[in-house]
C-alpha cells in the first residue's frame, strides 16, 4: 500500500496565492478533489504530477521528499490532463507502444503483454489500430486513461477527465475508475460530484487556495446537511426565476 503525504503546501502564481498551507495524507484508492473553478484543484494536481515545482511546503510518496528524490518520483506517477493532446495520425496501440518503451525499462515481450493487458482491462480491443483522428471523445479519453496506467505507477492524477463528454461516455468513463484505483491511489479532479460520488474512498474539498474539508464522503455529506438543498422546477418556473434574477 502506497501513502502520499502532502505537508503545508502552498504556490503563488506571481502575486496571486493558488494554494495555502494544504495539508492531507491519503492511501490507495480513489481519491475525490472537489472546488469551484479557481479554487486551487489544477494547482495541486500539477504540484503532485511534478508539472509545478514544489517550493513552500513538501510531498512525499511513501517517504520519498519531491525535494530530494525526484527522478525516482516521476517514475511512480501517471497523469491525465484536462487537455489531452496526441499525435491523431497514429494509431491508439502505436501510441501506447510509444509511451511504454519512454516510461518503462521493459523489453519487447514484457512491453506487448503489459500493453495487451491494459488494451483489454479497458475494453479497447474494437478500435485500437485504428488511427486516433477517428476515435470519438469517449474513446480518446479511455486512451488517456490507458497511457496514464503504463508502467504501473504508484500514483495516477486525473484533471477534470469527464469534461467535455457527453452523459453517456460521461458513465463509461466513471465506471473505468475502479480498474484505475485497484492498488493504487488515483487523484480525480472535479466540479461534477456525480463523477466520483459512487466510487471515491476519499475526499479533499478545496476554497480559494485552501483546503476546506478533508474526510470520508459520509463525514462530508454529514457536514454539509443542511446547508444545500436541492429544487426541482419546470421550465416555466425556470423562467419566471430567472426574469427576477435580472
Amino acid at each position: 500500500m502506497s501513502k502520499i503525504i502532502v505537508e503545508n503546501l502552498s504556490y503563488k502564481y506571481k502575486k496571486t496565492e493558488a494554494l495555502r498551507k494544504v495539508t492531507f495524507e491519503v492511501t490507495d484508492g480513489l481519491i475525490g478533489v472537489l472546488g469551484a473553478n479557481g479554487a486551487g484543484k489544477s494547482t495541486l494536481m500539477k504540484l503532485i504530477a511534478t508539472l509545478l515545482k514544489v517550493k513552500d511546503g513538501d510531498i512525499s510518496i511513501d517517504g520519498t521528499s519531491y525535494k530530494k528524490g525526484l527522478d525516482k518520483i516521476r517514475g511512480q506517477l501517471g497523469y491525465l490532463p484536462q487537455d489531452f493532446v496526441v499525435y491523431e495520425s497514429l494509431t491508439g496501440r502505436q501510441l501506447l507502444d510509444v509511451l511504454a518503451t519512454i516510461k518503462t525499462n521493459y523489453n519487447k515481450a514484457e512491453k506487448i503483454s503489459h500493453l495487451e493487458e491494459i488494451i483489454k482491462n479497458f475494453d479497447m480491443q474494437d478500435y485500437i489500430d485504428r488511427k486516433i483522428k477517428e476515435y470519438s471523445g469517449g474513446m480518446k479519453q479511455k486512451l488517456g486513461f490507458a497511457q496514464a496506467i503504463i508502467g504501473d505507477p504508484k500514483v495516477i492524477i486525473m484533471d477534470e477527465p469527464t469534461v467535455g463528454l457527453d452523459p453517456e461516455q460521461r458513465n463509461i468513463i466513471r465506471d473505468l475508475f475502479p480498474v484505475m484505483s485497484r492498488g493504487r491511489i488515483v487523484f480525480v479532479t472535479t466540479h461534477i460530484v456525480e463523477d466520483i460520488e459512487n466510487y471515491c474512498n476519499y475526499l479533499l474539498v478545496l476554497n480559494k487556495g485552501s483546503l476546506i474539508f478533508k474526510g470520508s464522503k459520509d463525514n462530508f455529506i454529514k457536514e454539509v446537511k443542511g446547508y444545500l438543498w436541492e429544487e426541482l422546477l419546470n421550465i416555466n418556473d425556470i423562467k419566471v426565476l430567472k426574469n427576477k434574477l435580472k
